[in-house]
C-alpha cells in the first residue's frame, strides 16, 4: 500500500472519539490549620538563623523570609472551578488549549479519594499538566486519552513527595 492509499484510508475512517467535557477544581486543596502556618514560620526562622550563622548575609535571610511568606500565601489559596474539554485534538482547560501532539504519555495517579491524570510533555523542560475530574468521568477520559497517547506509570519525585507530606 502506497502513502497516498494509507492517507485515504486514515481520512475515510470515522473518528470514534467523542469529546468529553467536565468541570473540576484546578488542584486539590488541603485545609491548613493555624498549626501548619506556625510550623512554616518555625521552619523559616530556623532556616534564617542557620543561614545567617553560616554566611552572615542579611539579604539571603530577607529572601528566605519573603519566600516563606509567599509560600504561606500561596498555600492558603483556594482552587478555582475550571471547565475542561478533551477532544482528539487536545485538552482545553479554562481558556487555554493544549494540543495532544505536545504530550508524550499520560498516567493516572491516585490522590486520596480521587484520581488525577498527569500528561507528560514532549519538551524536556515543559511542566507536566495535571487534570482533575469526578470519579464518574474517569473511564471516559482515560479511554479517550488511551486512543491518543500511551499510558506510562508515574513515579513521584522528591519534591512531589515533600509537597504531599506537608499537605501543600
Amino acid at each position: 500500500m502506497n502513502e497516498e492509499e494509507q492517507t485515504e484510508l486514515y481520512v475515510d475512517q470515522p473518528s470514534s472519539i467523542e469529546p468529553v467535557s467536565w468541570t473540576a477544581s484546578e488542584f486539590i486543596a488541603h485545609d491548613k490549620s493555624p498549626g501548619w502556618y506556625g510550623m512554616l514560620a518555625i521552619a523559616a526562622v530556623i532556616l534564617c538563623i542557620f543561614t545567617f550563622v553560616l554566611v552572615r548575609d542579611t539579604i539571603t535571610v530577607i529572601m528566605i523570609t519573603i519566600g516563606a511568606v509567599l509560600f504561606g500565601v500561596y498555600a492558603g489559596r483556594q482552587p478555582r472551578q475550571l471547565p475542561y474539554r478533551l477532544t482528539n485534538h487536545g485538552l482545553k482547560i479554562g481558556q487555554r488549549f493544549y494540543p495532544i501532539e505536545n504530550f508524550r504519555s499520560f498516567a493516572v495517579v491516585p490522590e486520596g479519594a480521587f484520581s488525577s491524570i498527569i500528561l507528560m510533555p514532549l519538551r524536556r523542560f515543559a511542566p507536566m499538566t495535571t487534570i482533575y475530574f469526578a470519579p464518574d468521568d474517569e473511564d471516559k477520559i482515560v479511554e479517550l486519552l488511551a486512543q491518543q497517547l500511551p499510558y506510562a506509570e508515574h513515579r513521584h519525585d522528591a519534591i512531589d513527595r515533600l509537597m504531599r507530606h506537608i499537605r501543600f
